[in-house]
């Protein structure tokens, strides 16, 4: 697309805005951590072996990897502390001898009272063994606070440990703070008291994080003021995600640690830092912080160091790698996107660009959550299983964007010559009908008959109605019309719609120039074919379509929100489609050249959406069209919810039979449609598969949600990000349906509500469609019933049973949720707004489906008889 100079500037300003806020954004997440340096050892540390990726391998420890190990950690402490006597563990004091380190021999006691009793007599072997390298043991990790025993189960155990040792040898349990102040009884048989202090998973602060350790020290200090304190864990995790105001890096990681070794210095505290190696394994079995319980290490799991206790710390040196890839995504991203748009002016571009910064930061923020180290399995499913959201989600905001652009700061606009031919030509005027109220043909016949046209006719072709009564007075009605209006009664037609539409062409006057189609339901204005015949006037343009409206959108507050969902496609998206030649030709209020009709092939009887089919062949055939923005006619809306959905399901279900028809015409370049007709085509129909998409979604977010609440050991929240690009995209959908009502459709606040809730109680009927279209095809052509009586309100609740099933299912899963106490977990909190989100399109289904039977109750007749043909009682 040509660009003037000034809209060049426009592009290059917005286009360094965009790269430079990217760049900025992941450079400011480094800076320099200053923390207290420490070249001495540490006093000890809790020990599993490295190299452990998966509970499998831990069952299995040869001594080789121990001694390895401990090899390595002998030049950094000079105890170590461990959890269990299974899997080769009883090995590790004999091999400390040989280093010269301390061993605290951990016992571990589970639900499983039987594996207790063989874990402490083999622990039992193991310290006596070796009683001179092991200092304390261990009876139990965390136990009590897991439930795995009561109080008095573990002071059996202490007791009994306590009794077969000689007692050089310190006896206690390990317990978090909280549990020894709730539980002080299970200090009796304790030698030491092994507390827990974790200032991470208390939400704190990095900053704050050693204050927290000294008051929760004291506080059990207090409780147990004879006997001494010993930290059994004290450490930051490196990765994963943060818990309330503490933040999971290894800047922080680094921070903590330099600074508490320095607080035990001062203080004297006896501790043991969590823990020697990344332990990956761990990061299934940790149901909070996002598998944070792989990354406690003070070296990775291949025995690498992840941070040195000297020397500045930086907070994210990956920050130049990041930088520079969100700047050449941005600028490449944002010069296709500002390059190919239509002329805006420099707010348009700016907006545009905020958006593709937007999209490029959550794309690397996928990316990144991808890089963790040890991402767990089942987090690496979810994001093969939601990343196609992502990513159509950020094609769809953009779309949106593009549009959102271009209609409120477009600064060219396309011109369609129309002249008044100077003589008028023959149109022929089509009327399908299948098994229609045949007082509405009526209205609709003697509409046609006062329009202020000279040379036209009228085919009413009447398709498989099977009852007479019903066809014959719109016969005898035409016959009273005069020999403008002929009708046909035909059965057997085979094609739906587009089979008696091509059976109207051969019923033509052979000297049509025009074929003009309405739907049985619409009355025209007299004015409607003097309107749009100028637009003819090129060649070049084969079909021109106005607008559905529609008269009876006071009847009820129903229709009223239908009338407004409608209004917004033909009052905004039709007229930006326009610019770029790439209308929806739809099947009432259309007329198209004869002879191109002829050339491309005529009606479609494969597709339920042939008039839309039709338009797309004529733009790949190399033709135009031209779309009027004025109403010239008005028809009548579904009468229920049932109607409603069906027309809509009608319409998706069409538009993915002509995807895959046309893939070849629209993807391949096999057609002479323009970029902007493919552009199009293929973003509006993006929403549509963004429901379907959006459908799984809500499946999987189900089963997850309930997965948090049936296992939330096992089950951790899912990454922000991907709850993260659900809220994008509604916001994004939205916000522009919002910001262009007032403005564009002229209906204010209240209609663009109005428009909001009736379109997203058509998102899981959509999402039907999609899934049905892309997979089937042969559903039948679904008639829209008209001037049908209004649902009952147990019919229509019967009839949005799925939805108000999803609904009630949305409802529990954030209940189950919120069940698991994770308030102090951001993305736990992100996660049920994104269910309460997906709910939403559920929960308008079932207020609109109660709306829908309202009906007639408080119209006046006046009224009714304005808004169209009475019904009768």
């Amino acid at each position: 697309m040509l660009r003037g100079r000034g809209g060049v500037l426009r592009i290059a300003l917005a286009l360094f805005l965009v790269v430079s806020a990217s760049a900025l954004f992941w450079a400011s997440r480094d800076y320099t951590v200053v923390a207290p340096e420490w070249d001495g050892q540490v006093r000890g540390v809790t020990y599993y072996p490295s190299h452990t990726y998966d509970s499998q391998q831990l069952k299995h420890v040869p001594p080789e990897r121990i001694d390895a190990d401990l090899a390595q950690l002998a030049h950094f402490a000079g105890h170590v502390r461990t959890y269990t006597v299974n899997y080769g563990l009883d090995k590790v004091p004999e091999i400390a001898r040989r280093y010269g380190l301390t061993v605290s021999i951990g016992i571990w006691i589970g639900a499983d009272l039987d594996k207790n009793e063989i874990e402490v007599e083999k622990a039992l072997s193991a310290v006596l063994a070796n009683r001179r390298v092991v200092d304390r043991v261990i009876v139990g990790n965390e136990s009590v606070m897991r439930g795995d025993v009561t109080g008095d189960q573990l002071n059996g155990y202490l007791k009994r440990v306590r009794q077969a040792l000689p007692a050089r040898i310190k006896v206690t349990t390990a317990e978090t703070w909280s549990s020894w102040l709730l539980h002080p009884e299970i200090g009796e048989y304790c030698d030491v008291i092994f507390v827990h202090l974790l200032p991470y998973w208390e939400g704190a602060d990095i900053h704050t994080a050693t204050g927290f350790v000294q008051n929760a020290y004291n506080h059990v200090q207090e409780e147990f003021p004879d006997k001494p304190i010993v930290i059994g864990e004290v450490g930051w995790p490196s990765q994963g995600r943060g818990i309330g105001n503490a933040e999971a890096s290894i800047a922080n990681e680094a921070y903590f640690v330099r600074s508490f070794v320095q607080l035990a210095l001062d203080k004297g505290y006896d501790y043991y830092i969590i823990e020697a190696y990344d332990q990956p394994w761990k990061g299934s079995i940790e149901g909070k912080g996002g598998g944070v319980g792989a990354y406690w290490g003070l070296f990775n799991a291949e025995g690498q160091p992840k941070f040195h206790f000297t020397g500045a710390v930086r907070s994210f040196p990956e920050w130049r790698k990041y930088t520079l890839f969100a700047s050449l995504f941005s600028l490449l991203l944002g010069l296709l996107i500002l390059s190919r748009m239509p002329r805006v002016r420099s707010t348009g571009y700016l907006v545009m660009g905020g958006l593709v910064a937007l999209v490029t930061t959550g794309i690397l923020m996928l990316v990144d959550a991808t890089t963790l180290n040890y991402i767990d399995p089942t987090n690496i499913v979810l994001i093969i299983a939601m990343s196609p959201l992502v990513l159509l989600a950020s094609i769809v905001i953009l779309t949106e964007g593009i549009e959102l652009a271009a209609v409120l700061w477009r600064v060219e606009r396309r011109a369609v010559r129309a002249e008044i031919p100077e003589k008028a030509p023959l149109v022929s005027v089509h009327v399908p009908c299948y098994n229609e109220p045949p007082e509405m043909m009526i209205a609709t016949l003697d509409a046609l008959a006062l329009l202020d046209y000279e040379n036209f006719e009228v085919v009413v072709l009447d398709n498989n109605t099977p009852e007479e009564e019903s066809w014959r007075p719109v016969e005898a009605h035409c016959a009273a019309l005069g020999p403008r209006f002929r009708f046909f009664h035909f059965d057997g037609v085979k094609g739906f719609k587009a089979g008696a539409l091509n059976i109207a062409l051969t019923l033509t006057h052979p000297d049509a120039q025009f074929v003009a189609v309405i739907d049985s339901d619409y009355k025209v204005d007299a004015n409607w074919l003097r309107l749009t015949l100028p637009y003819f006037a090129d060649d070049h343009i084969a079909l021109v379509q106005g607008p559905q409206d529609y008269s009876d959108a006071g009847e009820s507050l129903f229709k009223a929100m239908c009338n407004e969902e409608y209004r917004g496609f033909f009052q905004i998206g039709m007229v930006e489609r326009n610019e770029s030649d790439a209308i929806i030709q739809h099947g009432t209020m259309t007329i198209v050249r004869r002879d191109k009709l002829a050339e491309v092939g005529g009606w479609a009887t494969w597709c339920i959406t042939e008039d839309t089919e039709l338009g797309l062949r004529l733009f790949e055939a190399g033709y135009g069209a031209a779309y009027i923005p004025q109403s010239m006619g008005k028809g009548l809306i579904p009468d229920t919810l049932k109607a409603f959905q069906s027309q809509r399901y009608r319409w998706v279900y069409g538009a993915m039979q002509i995807l895959k028809h046309h893939a070849g015409a629209i993807f391949a370049g096999k057609s002479k449609l323009s970029w902007g007709q493919r552009y199009h085509f293929l973003s509006g129909w993006l929403p549509w598969i963004s429901d379907g998409l959006g459908m799984i979604v809500t499946f999987i977010a189900l089963t997850w949600s309930f997965a948090m609440w049936a296992a939330p050991r096992y089950v951790d929240v899912p990454m922000p990000v991907l709850s993260a690009a659900a809220l994008a995209l509604f916001a994004a959908k939205m916000l522009k349906t919002l910001l262009l009502y007032p403005s564009k459709v002229r209906s204010g606040m209240r209609g663009a509500l109005m428009a909001s809730v009736a379109g997203l109680a058509l998102t899981h009927t959509v999402a039907k469609a999609v899934w049905s279209g892309i997979f089937t095809s042969g559903t039948p052509f679904l008639r829209t019933p008209k001037m049908a009586d209004e649902a009952l309100l147990s019919q229509a609740l019967r009839g949005v049973w799925q939805e108000t099933t999803l609904f009630g299912a949305c409802i529990v899963a954030v209940v189950s949720v919120m069940s698991t106490g994770r308030y102090d977990d951001p993305a736990a909190w992100l996660w049920i707004v994104m269910l309460w989100v997906q709910s939403l399109p559920y929960a308008a289904t079932v207020v609109t489906a109660a709306i829908s039977t309202r009906g007639l109750a408080n119209v006046t007749p006046d009224a009714a008889e304005e808004t169209g043909v009475a019904k009768a009682a």
